[in-house]
Order: structure tokens, then C-alpha cells, then sequence
């Protein structure tokens, strides 16, 4: 089968994901560096308490096959190259584990946790957290003027955003079961869902 995408195409995914993944990995290592119990412990959540309960990871593995199935149904793109193994792949995969552990510290941790010292509620902190994820996630889209997908990516990643501050909620606030199933999910569409936009072809 030949590729639906060029040469070209993959040099900027890889050099985006790339990038991205490789000033995460520089800022997460500065910030373990600066106190290493303290961020793999209680930021990273990596504690017995993690693993008191198993209905936070019977719900993990709900949401990391349900959104997986959706994505690949949505977005025949993925679906295609979902086995596709390569140089791209192996940087999807490290943008995979510095992203999406990033993007709980920030979007669940550090934001529901500010929400909750200002006294809000469990609903509204779940709500705020799903909004905001769900539009940082639609600014690579709206780069590309493709209006007509901005909708559907908004939605879906707000609703992936709420299912894993859920999670976070469900674990009692441990934020590794929520990095797990952010960095599942990841692995398994990235580096193809930036990729599609990227190409364009979302639907082919």
C-alpha cells in the first residue's frame, strides 16, 4: 500500500512532535532534578495509593479502548496507519509519555487542584478542566483554517478531558492512573492524528 503522505508531510510531524516532546522532557527532568521524592512521589503519584483501588484502572481501561475506537472511527486516517511501525512512530510514542504526563500535571492536577482552594465544586472543576483541554487541543486545528473538524476536535477532546478528570477525581486526586491512560491513548494514535492534520486527510 503506498503512503498517504509524503516525505515532507512526516519531516514536520516528526519535527513538531519532535520538538514539543523534546522540551517537555527537559523541563519534566529539571523538575524532578529539583526535588526527585517529592515529584515522582506526589506529583507524578507513583505511591502505594496509586494501587489501593482497582475500579480507577477498571475505568482507565474503559476510556483508553472507548476513545481509541472513536478516534480511529472518526478519523479513517488513523484507522489506516494505526499498524504502522516506523521512525515517526517511535516519535509519536516518546511525545506520547512527556505530553500527555505534561498535560495531567497542568490540566488536572495543577488546575482542578487551584479550583478546589478556591472552594469550587467537584462538578465545576470537572467542567473546567474538560473546557480548557478541549480547546488547547483545537488550536492546531484552527491554525489550518479546517473549520469544519475545529467543532468535532473541540468536542471530542473536551469530552476526553472530562473523562480523565473523572479519573482523577475516581483515584482520589492520585494523578498516575490519569498520565497511564493519557500516555495509552497517545501511543496508540499519535503520531498519525497530528499527522492527518498536517495532510488534510482527515477522512482518507
Amino acid at each position: 500500500m503506498a503512503k498517504s503522505y509524503s516525505s515532507k508531510e512526516a519531516h514536520i510531524a516528526g519535527w513538531l512532535l519532535g520538538g514539543t516532546a523534546a522540551g517537555l522532557t527537559v523541563s519534566l527532568i529539571i523538575w524532578y532534578l529539583g526535588n526527585p521524592q517529592q515529584f515522582v512521589v506526589h506529583r507524578i503519584g507513583m505511591n502505594a495509593e496509586a494501587f489501593q483501588s482497582i475500579t480507577p484502572w477498571l475505568l482507565a481501561l474503559i476510556i483508553i479502548i472507548g476513545y481509541v475506537f472513536y478516534t480511529v472511527k472518526a478519523i479513517p486516517f488513523v484507522q489506516e496507519h494505526l499498524c504502522t511501525f516506523s521512525g515517526l512512530k517511535l516519535i509519536g510514542i516518546w511525545g506520547a509519555f512527556t505530553l500527555s504526563t505534561m498535560e495531567e500535571i497542568v490540566f488536572r492536577q495543577m488546575f482542578m487542584d487551584w479550583l478546589k482552594h478556591l472552594d469550587q465544586s467537584v462538578f465545576l472543576q470537572i467542567l473546567g478542566s474538560a473546557i480548557l483541554f478541549g480547546v488547547a487541543h483545537a488550536v492546531w486545528v484552527l491554525l489550518r483554517r479546517e473549520l469544519k473538524i475545529a467543532l468535532p476536535v473541540i468536542l471530542s477532546t473536551t469530552v476526553l478531558g472530562g473523562l480523565l478528570a473523572v479519573l482523577y477525581i475516581v483515584a482520589d486526586r492520585n494523578l498516575l492512573v490519569p498520565i497511564v491512560t493519557h500516555i495509552a491513548i497517545n501511543v496508540c494514535i499519535e503520531p498519525w492524528l497530528i499527522l492527518s492534520s498536517i495532510t488534510g486527510k482527515w477522512k482518507e
